[in-house]
């Protein structure tokens, strides 16, 4: 059974336009296409000039000599190498005998301009979900709270750079260790997520010795610091992942330091631990303010570049690469909020262990 991909029906289209080009008594799909289709001729024109760039004797092949010779040739070479590396001609000769043909260049040319196509999607999808979770109620909260710890670390003068958080990373990963062990405890489901219900549950029995009991729990806000912290937009149903209940826990912290009614919703959990617990959230908001001076709640590659210039420090300079920017800027939005820091800071102060795992 003989059948086409979009993108060999597209290479049908252009031999059929060419064919049709230079004999007019030929009838075919593209030909017709061709007719008094302006836009449809003008690109498959575009299609032919672009492969006799390459070919430029009209011979119906090109030889990697020949593709070599117009990035050099180029008035633009610069940019031409840039985008016609060996990988590119890797596309390009497809049956890999040396030689790329018109329908070879075809298809290879068809997936380059439509190569960004679910990238688009992609992006798309990740405004709306940067402008959904702009529009949660909690933000100006989170962003009231930013402010408020700067004001206090200010006011302590203390000197919060992140070549010193590094070296407690030690210290930070004991505490988150702990913040997973309660995750895998309520994730009674054992699907790796704690749902909406078992997070809810575990909230029940951390406020049940509290003055509050358990009706003091303001559902709302556990489900909108919920919906803060889901990151990959699985939504309440699947859950929140370790990584992303870290980043619950530490929302819930700031809201708390500002003196909302969410105290409980982290501390009660690690009620032996408080002080280290305290001390490693933090460490996570005095790290995120350094890059994040004014405390508006959200930070640009720009401000993290100059953090890092004005840090001076090798180790900090090290960790915090555009690698490091594609980590932190989950959402594709251009610019870092406190959650998607806390998501990026859990991986790196933990990373090693699912290699640590994988030897045991």
């Amino acid at each position: 059974k003989h059948v086409l991909d979009q993108k060999q029906f597209i290479v049908m289209c252009a031999v059929g336009f060419i064919l049709a080009e230079e004999d007019k008594d030929i009838s075919t799909f593209g030909g017709m296409l061709a007719n008094g289709d302006d836009a449809y001729r003008s690109a498959m024109a575009d299609v032919v000039t672009a492969y006799l760039s390459f070919d430029r004797d009209g011979k119906g092949y090109f030889t990697a000599d020949e593709f070599n010779g117009f990035m050099t040739a180029s008035k633009r070479a610069d940019a031409a190498k840039s985008f016609f590396t060996g990988e590119r001609w890797a596309d390009l000769d497809v049956s890999g005998d040396g030689k790329v043909e018109f329908e070879e260049f075809v298809y290879a040319f068809s997936n380059w301009v439509s190569n960004d196509d679910d990238d688009d999607d992609d992006d798309e999808e990740s405004q709306d979900n940067h402008i959904n979770r702009r529009k949660n109620p909690l933000t100006p909260r989170i962003t009231l709270a930013l402010q408020l710890s700067k004001s206090i670390l200010d006011k302590q003068k203390k000197d919060v750079n992140f070549t010193r958080i590094i070296m407690r990373f030690p210290k930070i990963h004991r505490v988150f260790d702990r913040i997973r062990t309660i995750h895998e405890k309520y994730d009674i489901s054992g699907d790796g997520h704690l749902q909406l219900a078992e997070l809810t549950a575990a909230m029940n029995e951390l406020m049940s010795n509290d003055a509050q009991g358990a009706d003091g729990v303001d559902y709302s806000t556990i489900e909108n610091i919920f919906m803060l912290s889901d990151l990959d937009h699985h939504g309440l149903k699947e859950g929140l992942d370790a990584k992303e209940f870290i980043v619950f826990c530490a929302v819930g912290f700031i809201l708390a330091e500002a003196g909302g009614a969410t105290s409980k919703l982290v501390t009660g959990a690690v009620s032996e631990h408080e002080k280290e617990y305290r001390l490693a959230m933090m460490d996570i908001v005095g790290a995120y303010l350094t890059f994040d001076r004014e405390g508006k709640g959200y930070f640009t590659s720009n401000e993290m570049h100059t953090a890092v210039v004005d840090c001076g420090k090798k180790d900090a300079g090290s960790l915090l690469t555009a690698e490091r920017w594609r980590e932190l800027d989950i959402d594709s939005s251009g610019v870092v909020d406190f959650e998607e820091w806390v998501h990026a800071f859990s991986t790196w102060v933990t990373a090693g262990d699912d290699e640590d795992e994988d030897d045991e």
